[in-house]
């Protein structure tokens, strides 16, 4: 709040009254420019906080997207060598033998953004560039998607795992030998929901791998961004 001081005699003379005015004007106008000098030192400290904050999650993202690389690549070489052997009962009517050894389970590290999330609740969002909340919105979006597909693989994957748990055990695996022709075909359509869930994420994953590159190179265009994407998304046989 500003104060403004009464003058400690009164003005004797219009030349003295608007003396008086002018110094008053003066005084306020100089008050108002330090209060808006702090303010918008304050925001640009602000901007910068974020900004750096911002720069820091997207290393973190990249990290994670390269764990999340591995592990899904780890897991689609297991429920593809499963599926071909399922493939086999199937269509050529041979019994179905015991799956390898799981992996374990499914830990995925799913990049998250909680910073640009918290940037947006808290008013902050605003200062950054037009073309910078487009970006990190299109991060946030592909983070979205993620966690959707992954939820949709953990399902498929509980699924087929209490298929597997139906049947009697045979040193430490399901014996599915003695499985019929509509226990295999529900079995493949298990573990094809799953694989298609595990593709589905891999795609998403190496997109947001693109566009976080992109960003961290300083691309902040949302064009270029999604061109950066592509390139980086593997092509599916």
């Amino acid at each position: 709040m500003l104060d403004v001081h009464p003058a400690h005699h009164a003005a004797t003379t219009w030349r003295d009254f608007f003396i008086h005015i002018a110094t008053i004007v003066l005084g306020l106008l100089i008050a108002i420019g330090l209060e808006q000098t702090v303010e918008a030192l304050h925001r640009q400290h602000e901007r910068s906080h974020i900004r750096e904050s911002l720069h820091s999650e997207l290393l973190q993202i990249e990290d994670d997207t390269v764990t999340s690389r591995v592990t899904l690549a780890q897991r689609n070489e297991w429920i593809q060598a499963r599926i071909a052997k399922v493939q086999v009962a199937v269509w050529q009517h041979q019994p179905l033998p015991p799956p390898p050894p799981h992996i374990g389970a499914i830990v995925l590290v799913r990049p998250d953004d909680p910073v640009w999330r918290s940037a947006k609740t808290s008013g902050l969002a605003p200062l950054l560039s037009e073309q910078e909340v487009a970006a990190y919105s299109e991060i946030e979006s592909l983070a979205t998607k993620i966690d959707v597909a992954y939820d949709r693989m953990v399902v498929a994957h509980s699924q087929h795992i209490a298929f597997e748990h139906e049947f009697p055990s045979l040193n430490g695996s399901p014996d599915l030998s003695h499985a019929s022709a509509d226990d295999v075909r529900n079995y493949l359509s298990l573990l094809t929901e799953e694989q298609l869930a595990i593709d589905y994420i891999g795609l998403m994953v190496a997109r947001m791998h693109g566009a976080e590159s992109a960003i961290l190179q300083g691309n902040f265009d949302l064009k270029q961004i999604q061109a950066a994407e592509k390139e980086s998304t593997p092509v599916l046989n």
